[in-house]
């Protein structure tokens, strides 16, 4: 069983870097929930920590900022840390009508710049991979490197005829049946057989609580970006790293050919779609030597 990335559309159809080390001696503060407007649209976020280096985690299609609660205890006390909810998910607001990855691209701009964030690694769960690659060339003086958290696998993968009928096929069943469609797509894709139960049953449950129309459309918005990936990915001036699961084979040579400024891969075994809670001290330590350059 092949586990799905959001920033991979083919799966629908079967389904380095360096960054100054912070000092140890920073101050570290208790999380704290806040909120920001953007375009009209309440944008809530978590944040935690002081220290002169920035991580913003930004969550995948459907879930929220909740599912980064393990790295934000864990690297607040040397980074600060923020996690926000996407417009559409979690706390944060609803009322708008564009739910392209160019648009939460902007969002998270605008809230690198509400914090006045500085030394910015932006780390990207699923579906954000393609947000923070339009986020990077949004603010590129802030950004100093990006982390994909199970995405970029096959960046330039063209889709065959066959494979577009597929993805049409799948937006319609959405559209008629989105609980009973998102349900078996998540139980068939998205797991794998050592995920637990819980773990389970709190994606299930968030993917079928989603707003049918701004989950489909925020999908439809990562097919329409997902074709610039390699050309984004060639722009960057900082590097790029990738902690995917190991489910499934990641495409190195195309990322160390497009990564001018350096690309790495630190793989999680044994893990689905989500190892941030799947396997959170293994992931941990995982991005920290990304974040450490180990």
């Amino acid at each position: 069983m092949t586990v799905f990335r959001f920033s991979l559309p083919t799966l629908l159809l079967s389904a380095l870097f360096a960054c100054q080390s912070p000092s140890t001696t920073e101050r570290h503060t208790a999380p704290i929930d806040q909120g920001f407007e953007h375009e009209g649209v309440q944008i809530h976020y978590t944040v935690a920590g002081s220290g002169d280096t920035s991580l913003v985690l930004i969550h995948g299609w459907c879930i929220n900022r909740g599912y980064w609660s393990e790295q934000v205890a864990y690297f607040s006390p040397r980074y600060r840390v923020v996690a926000p909810d996407l417009p559409g998910f979690g706390a944060s607001g609803k009322n708008r009508t564009t739910w392209s990855i160019e648009q939460y691209g902007a969002d998270i701009a605008a809230l690198i710049d509400h914090l006045q964030l500085k030394n910015v690694i932006l780390v990207g769960h699923s579906m954000s991979g393609d947000v923070m690659l339009h986020t990077a060339a949004l603010r590129p003086r802030e950004v100093i490197g990006l982390v994909g958290i199970d995405n970029l696998a096959d960046v330039g993968h063209t889709l065959t005829a066959a494979e577009h009928a597929g993805v049409k096929q799948f937006f319609e069943a959405l559209q008629q049946d989105y609980p009973t469609v998102v349900a078996e797509f998540a139980k068939g894709n998205l797991f794998h057989p050592s995920t637990d139960s819980l773990v389970r049953r709190r994606v299930l449950a968030d993917f079928t609580s989603a707003d049918p129309a701004i989950a489909t459309a925020a999908l439809e918005g990562l097919f329409a970006f997902s074709s610039q990936e390699a050309a984004r990915i060639a722009a960057l001036r900082v590097p790029l790293s990738l902690v995917n699961s190991d489910a499934n084979p990641t495409d190195t040579a195309t990322l160390h050919r497009l990564c001018r400024a350096g690309f790495r891969l630190l793989p999680v075994p044994a893990t689905g779609h989500y190892p941030m809670i799947e396997k959170p001290e293994l992931f941990n330590r995982a991005l920290e030597r990304v974040l450490r350059k180990g």
